[in-house]
């Protein structure tokens, strides 16, 4: 690349249409302007070194907040920004041809300019009149900077001419704004709505031990989902910490590269839920609105809202969305003796009551697991973590330590092989000084 290659691709630059957005972004900015005075004659060295210095600052700037380099920021910027071409494109697979070939040519410019080296910068800074001994002075950034982890959706072909179809097909799949960035969100009442989750629940199906069978459906109806088929609306019930949540929050990390969203609503937002399904209905993505521990008062106005999803009032919900809520109880609404002594229509006013769980198209439930079926994950849990231990000494232990938390469940088993995991450590680490402190003796 020579001073005529720079000349040509600021034309290229200053001829974006779609995504000329990019052009605001403090990266792009500060290297078009390292471009224009790179090819002025008139520009005095102190503005061409401050020119330079700034574009180093962006560039420390861009790994501070997360990128592995301009490349990466500029493809975040096109991908994760709710811009006019990626509603469009979210919407169609056939964009106009002037559409179409402006993505190519804005995709391909913005590799070019990405992909300068800043040693290359140096030398045309020195061609365009700075001193020699204030070139060596100044830093050289790495063009791709390795501390940082790149999201597996992007990839740098992407800016390119022949990437506007994976830029599309991104935006076919991923959906746009939030959702194309996280693969989570939830809902918080007031100005803020949907606010996107960095950092969701890593866990997956294949952490799960026991209700298989439960898994299995939840998987199916998910597959269902994703497949454009008709999925039904999951209540998740039965005793605690059994890994209800756990389930839905596992569905995410196994699918979401497949276009599965999950949004968090907690039970007092419900009657937002109409307004949640309009921002929803127009995303390519499938969601499930995941609703934990619901209990509540059928006289609130959750209860009715919820109620009105499930059974399908005036407006429907979007063939994109489905309900995953999660209770303790099978029968949702809390009801007190002093109701049924007080109801002439108790039978009526129970089956009501009732009618709220029997509106989910299905109903999975998490019995609290046997002795066996307890130890049994403990066991699991030990050894895939590869502890060294003898278990018919550790079944004792185990056993006692459903008496002092609450029962048995995954959630204890987990806990109790967590306390045994730090007693292992701290008893190695204990061992590794004694042995340290002989040795220096």
């Amino acid at each position: 690349m020579d001073i005529q290659d720079i000349r040509t691709l600021l034309l290229d630059l200053n001829c974006m249409t779609v995504l000329r957005f990019c052009m605001d972004t403090p990266a792009v900015s500060a290297l078009i302007d390292l471009c224009v005075a790179c090819v002025d004659d008139r520009i005095d060295e102190e503005q061409l070194t401050e020119t330079y210095c700034r574009v180093y600052n962006a560039w420390l700037d861009t790994i501070a907040s997360g990128h592995s380099g301009f490349a990466h920021e500029v493809l975040e910027t096109i991908l994760y920004e709710d811009s006019a071409v990626a509603r469009i494109c979210s919407k169609t697979d056939e964009l106009p041809y002037s559409m179409m070939s402006g993505l190519g040519h804005d995709l391909e410019v913005l590799g070019k300019l990405t992909a300068i080296e800043p040693a290359l910068f140096l030398l045309f800074c020195e061609r365009a009149g700075m001193p020699g001994g204030t070139a060596v002075r100044l830093p050289v950034w790495e063009p791709e900077y390795r501390g940082t982890c790149m999201d597996t959706r992007l990839h740098r072909d992407m800016l390119s001419r022949d990437g506007a179809k994976d830029v599309i097909r991104f935006f076919r799949r991923q959906g746009t704004g939030v959702f194309a960035r996280y693969a989570a969100a939830t809902w918080e009442q007031g100005i803020h709505g949907l606010r996107g989750v960095a950092q969701p629940d890593p866990i997956q199906m294949s952490d799960l031990i026991l209700y298989e069978s439960q898994h299995e459906t939840l998987v199916e109806n998910t597959r269902r989902l994703l497949q454009g088929l008709n999925a039904g609306n999951i209540l998740l019930y039965g005793d605690k910490g059994t890994g209800k949540s756990a389930s839905v929050k596992a569905l995410l990390n196994d699918f979401w590269q497949e276009g599965l969203r999950i949004v968090e609503v907690r039970p007092q937002c419900l009657t937002d839920l109409p307004e949640i399904f309009v921002q929803l209905r127009t995303q390519p993505c499938k969601f499930i609105v995941f609703v934990d521990d619901l209990a509540f008062n059928d006289s609130c106005p959750e209860y009715t809202a919820l109620k009105t999803v499930l059974e399908g009032g005036l407006e429907v919900r979007p063939q994109n969305v489905v309900v995953y809520a999660t209770s303790n109880r099978r029968n949702i609404v809390r009801q007190s003796f002093s109701e049924r002594e007080d109801d002439v229509n108790a039978r009526d006013t129970l089956e009501e009551k009732f009618s709220l769980a029997d509106r989910f198209d299905l109903r999975l439930t998490f019995q609290e697991p046997t002795q066996d079926q307890y130890f049994s994950i403990c066991q699991r849990l030990i050894e895939s973590r590869g502890m060294e231990v003898d278990w018919g000494e550790i079944m004792p232990r185990a056993r006692a330590w459903t008496l002092s938390h609450g029962g048995r469940s995954p959630r204890v088993a987990r806990q109790f092989v967590d306390a045994l995991e730090s007693e292992l450590a701290e008893k190695q680490s204990a061992a590794d000084a004694a042995s340290d402190e002989s040795e220096t003796v």
